[in-house]
């Protein structure tokens, strides 16, 4: 009464399903690792461009304060006097601020 069957008991669609749903999963899995691959080399670049705006915003502090350095009244009155220049110094309350009249101004 209690024989054991001989024959499979998969049978071709259920074998043609448990194909279908590995081919589903081996092409996800390997899109998942190409999407983490992607996102490795991207990081990889992100940091390598935080880096080369570190070092340029260094770059650009150095030259600001050579830049403030050089053009600092100090530095100017003393290289003036290095080079024996004729300039002379301008008295408090000289300088007035010249504006074009009003007719040149509309012509532009």
């Amino acid at each position: 009464m209690n024989h054991r069957r001989q024959a499979s008991n998969l049978s071709i669609p259920t074998l043609i399903v448990m194909l279908v749903a590995g081919l589903i999963l081996s092409v996800g899995g390997v899109s998942y690792v190409m999407v983490k691959n992607k996102q490795i080399t991207l990081r990889g670049k992100i940091a390598k461009s935080q880096e080369r705006m570190a070092d340029d915003n260094t770059a650009i502090t150095m030259h600001e304060s050579d830049i403030s350095r050089v053009l600092g009244v100090f530095a100017i009155r003393e290289r003036l006097a290095q080079e024996n220049s004729s300039l002379q110094p301008i008295p408090n309350g000289l300088p007035e601020v010249a504006r074009p009249p009003a007719k040149a101004v509309a012509q532009h």
